[in-house]
């Protein structure tokens, strides 16, 4: 099971970063092609990219439309990156100090997770008006409640060998694969994960320059809408 693990962890890191630069040169091409907005002055720059900062840490339009999907996506989203900052200990070698000043938070974090995903997928599945949740979505949801959950398993009452997690985890990013720990829940947990990294949209990835370009023609509109001479 362990080689089958290792195989199938190389293979979906080759196919992310395939995915992923292939549509990073579809959105810059489809970038090249759009007209330049009619605002390009410093001050306008820095108050666009302001604006979608405040979009990507706060999501302002999500708040704007539905405050209590807003509430379950934000503590969704603030959980998972603490928790992914706890894990990064098992990749790292030396792990960096704010690696480990982060374990607490993200341990706080990792029990948190799953119940923001639960309260997610209720207030999605219940909004009647908006087609919130369509089942692309819901899957993806669904597979980080299970990592999550198992997660939680894992740390509260079937806990795994953390040496063999942190050689078998380090092994592979290092190509020095190492043997896998002997744990049915971490085999599930890890594979769950990488099923998740193989059906992540790339678009998210893309999405800050996506909602950059997006706030600055609104920005650019505006502009024209009030500009006295048009």
């Amino acid at each position: 099971m362990g080689k089958i693990l290792i195989g199938a962890a190389y293979a979906v890191y080759a196919a992310f970063w395939i995915r992923f630069f292939m549509h990073a040169l579809l959105w810059a091409r489809a970038m090249r092609r759009l007209a330049p907005a009619a605002f390009t002055a410093p001050e306008f720059r820095i108050k666009t990219w302001a604006l979608t900062v405040l979009d990507i840490v706060f999501f302002g339009r999500l708040l704007a439309v539905n405050p209590l999907l807003w509430l379950g996506e934000w503590i969704f989203h603030a959980s998972f990156l603490l928790v992914l900052c706890r894990h990064l200990r098992y990749f790292l070698n030396p792990v960096p100090a704010w690696v480990w000043w982060m374990q607490t938070p993200g341990l706080i974090a990792g029990y948190v997770l799953p119940l923001s995903l639960a309260y997610i997928l209720v207030v999605r599945l219940l909004t009647k008006h908006e087609r919130y949740a369509s089942p692309a979505n819901v899957v993806l949801l669904g597979l980080v409640l299970a990592i999550s959950s198992l997660g939680v398993l894992m740390h509260a009452a079937f806990k795994p060998n953390l040496v063999e997690v942190k050689l078998f985890l380090f092994g592979i990013m290092s190509f020095s694969p190492a043997a896998a720990p002997d744990s049915l829940l971490f085999t599930i947990h890890f594979a769950l994960f990488l099923a998740l990294v193989q059906l992540l949209p790339m678009h998210i990835f893309t999405a800050p320059l996506v909602m950059y370009e997006a706030r600055k023609r609104d920005e650019a509109l505006q502009g024209l809408m009030h500009d006295p001479e048009g």
